[in-house]
């Protein structure tokens, strides 16, 4: 929104003058405010009473009995403002620093409140109360204090020299009358109706350690690029926002030292991305990066191996396209890769061979083509490999005799070929979906062999010939065995195999003791 023009401004003041004000001298106490406020808002904005940032500082100048009571008690000489109990380990004790931390807050409630109030106000704009108490104690258990969940904003005491032992509750502070803070935190992950954009004012919430909304649809705007200056930032969760909210995740936010956790999923904004330059700070501590459904599009950029500590990588659900790019190799802490249900074309880069942390690696769900690298095969600590339905054709390659930590391969609906004798070296199998190729061949006669976890196998719609296994009629962990639509010999199927599976699908000319479907004419 424009801010008006100097002398609409000038008429703030003049109304806050005559308005129902805490007393003393309220224009002087307007400027001084506008002063301090210029340095992260715009004085137009400031000056302009229908915008957020013109409330706020209206609340804070007129309303606010904590804010007045520093701003009319300057100090002459040196212009500093009263100094705080104790204040914030990072924002120290100024009396400013509190009345910015409060102007910031009343403009973020401003902000998103501009279509209708908030359901419920949480406390905030409280005049009388520390911003440390501007929540609300709810009781639920998904949140990670348990059943003990401050909505709004809540500060966490500076242990320091008080590091006894102190429970949960006591940690909470609700002001720094007795002990210094160390940082707060904005939890509204729950159901309130913020609406409107978040403001750039919310990007110098310094000692802020961790945001999350949640469930908030009428959400508007793109995050602010100023959130890179939140030095303390350690998590954030933007999770079922939306539909208007999306954009360009700022990439400064990837230039924080502190941040360990972004998770982005579940909005319905279509017009999420990541930046396609961004600059990685030194030495990046992030290490979980969800960005799960939220219609992500562009192409994966090849910054994000720069993320050294990452652990945790999920642009599941989402439409990026394009290749994977081969830097994704460079992902040496990676344990969680998850690039499910996206427009991926091209090949599988062999860099991801080079992984040498990851357990999980889920790529299906594409259109990628080509062959599976070989270097996949020496991926010792691989738990669970899924590139089912894809473009690939090629055979397994023998070096996936390595994989003796999987224990769920998924490679269906594919144009995979050759046997699966490759399979019998994996010794902790215990979910094996290969349905809809053209694999052929026998199954090898040790498969599943060394596997104490319930089996699940589906390897229908293939080219599979011979008899199974006969180690199959001692599994009484064969959970469910589909093999239908294959080249299996007549009575391929032992009895003991009917007996022992929990669920059983055959061809009937494969499977005498196949009864429930089956009849005299197939």
């Amino acid at each position: 929104m424009r801010g008006k023009s100097e002398n609409e401004a000038q008429d703030m003041t003049a109304s806050l003058s005559d308005a129902d004000c805490l007393p003393g001298e309220v224009g002087v106490r307007f400027e001084l405010a506008k002063s301090i406020f210029s340095r992260i808002t715009s004085p137009d904005l400031l000056g302009d009473e229908l915008t957020p940032q013109g409330k706020a500082i209206r609340w804070i100048v007129c309303d606010d009995s904590i804010s007045v009571q520093l701003l009319e008690n300057q100090d002459p000489v040196s212009g500093n403002l009263p100094k705080q109990k104790h204040g914030f380990r990072l924002g120290g004790d100024a009396g400013e620093v509190q009345v910015i931390r409060r102007y910031i807050l009343a403009a973020f409630f401003y902000s998103t409140s501009q279509v209708s109030p908030w359901n419920d106000s949480l406390n905030f704009l409280s005049a009388d109360l520390h911003e440390c108490n501007w929540h609300k104690n709810y009781t639920r258990g998904n949140f990670p204090f348990g059943d003990f969940d401050p909505v709004g904003v809540f500060c966490i005491i500076d242990k320091g020299e008080f590091s006894s032992p102190i429970s949960i509750h006591e940690e909470f502070l609700l002001n720094d009358e007795n002990y210094p803070l160390r940082y707060l935190e904005l939890n509204l992950r729950i159901e309130n109706d913020l609406n409107g954009p978040l403001p750039l004012e919310i990007g110098h919430l310094i000692d802020c350690k961790a945001i999350g909304l949640e469930n908030h649809l009428r959400l508007t705007g793109p995050l602010p690029q100023t959130m890179g200056n939140m030095t303390s930032l350690f998590s954030m969760a933007l999770i079922l926002n939306g539909p208007d909210f999306g954009g360009e995740i700022p990439s400064s936010l990837f230039q924080l030292k502190n941040l360990k956790y972004i998770t982005i999923e579940y909005n319905l904004g279509k017009e999420w991305s990541l930046p396609s330059n961004a600059q990685v700070g030194d030495n990046p501590q992030l290490e979980r990066l969800v960005l799960a459904r939220n219609n992500f599009a562009g192409i994966i950029p090849s910054w994000i191996a720069k993320l050294e500590q990452l652990q945790t990588l999920d642009l599941s659900m989402n439409n990026f396209q394009g290749a994977i790019p081969e830097a994704i190799g460079d992902l040496s802490s990676v344990k969680y890769l998850n690039l499910l249900g996206n427009n991926l074309t091209g090949a599988l880069p062999s860099s991801l061979g080079k992984l040498p942390a990851i357990e999980v690696l889920i790529l299906g769900n594409n259109a990628l083509q080509g062959e599976l690298p070989a270097l996949i095969g020496i991926l010792r600590t691989l738990q669970l490999l899924d590139v089912g339905s894809n473009e690939l054709i090629s055979t397994i390659p023998s070096s996936f005799s390595n994989l003796e930590s999987l224990k769920y391969l998924v490679l269906e609906s594919n144009r995979f070929n050759g046997t699966v004798d490759v399979l019998e070296s994996m010794k902790n199998l215990t979910i094996l979906l290969t349905r809809s190729n053209s694999f052929s061949g026998a199954l090898p006669d040790g498969l599943f062999s060394g596997t104490s976890g319930s089996i699940v196998a589906d390897i229908g719609d293939n080219k599979l010939t011979g008899e199974l296994p006969t180690s199959f009629a001692n599994m009484s962990n064969l959970v469910s065995l589909i093999g239908a639509k294959n080249s299996f010999v007549d009575s391929a199927t032992m009895e003991a195999v009917c007996d022992n599976s929990t669920l059983l699908v055959m061809d009937c000319d494969a499977c005498e003791c196949c009864e429930v479907c089956c009849d005299e004419d197939h």
